[in-house]
């Protein structure tokens, strides 16, 4: 599998069509309109602090990636004017070039849409290709108030740790079971 051409139509639960597939440096422009979508808790809860405009430098990491030691999925719908970003996930492995040791996740959904399954669609995604890529586990650090993502990892059905470490809850997802 190659995940930098990954690319899976899906339905939202209302019947509308959206497409999962990897993020590409063209999406530089999509992705800070989706930013500016974003309300500020849900930017708290992804980035655990207040965020101002990205920087150029910024777009660039999360646009243009390896596709090896990290993986970056969007969730587009289709709408008159092009594709809208509605969402996105990750994963980066913890010790390059070593996916054994694994991965650490991340999710942001635009807030009109959480609530919907999508946080679970694109984990579902991030393992399948996880998994090709010979990744054991995943890693993934939330904050405690965010009790919607704790429910993703916990509704997916992969063995699942988790401890709170200073007001964070640290889960380990196993993707070998």
């Amino acid at each position: 599998m190659d995940p930098s051409h990954y690319q899976v139509d899906e339905t939202l639960r209302d019947g509308r069509p959206v497409v999962v597939r990897a993020i590409h440096g063209k999406d530089q422009q999509e992705i800070l309109a989706a930013y500016h979508e974003l309300d500020s808790h849900s930017i708290y809860l992804r980035f655990f602090a207040a965020r101002g405009e990205p920087t150029a430098a910024e777009l660039r990491d999360w646009t243009e990636v390896d596709f090896a030691s990290l993986v970056r999925l969007i969730l587009c719908l289709a709408e008159p004017n092009g594709e809208r970003i509605i969402g996105g996930a990750s994963y980066a492995l913890l010790v390059p070039a070593n996916p054994a040791a694994g991965a650490e996740i991340s999710f942001l959904i635009e807030e009109d849409f959480q609530g919907q399954g999508l946080a679970t669609m694109l984990l579902q995604h991030l393992v399948c290709i996880a998994r090709s890529a010979g990744i054991t586990h995943f890693v993934a650090e939330t904050l405690i108030e965010n009790r919607s993502m704790v429910s993703v990892f916990a509704g997916s059905g992969l063995p699942m740790k988790r401890w709170l470490e200073d007001g964070v809850v640290r889960i380990r997802l196993d993707l070998t079971a």
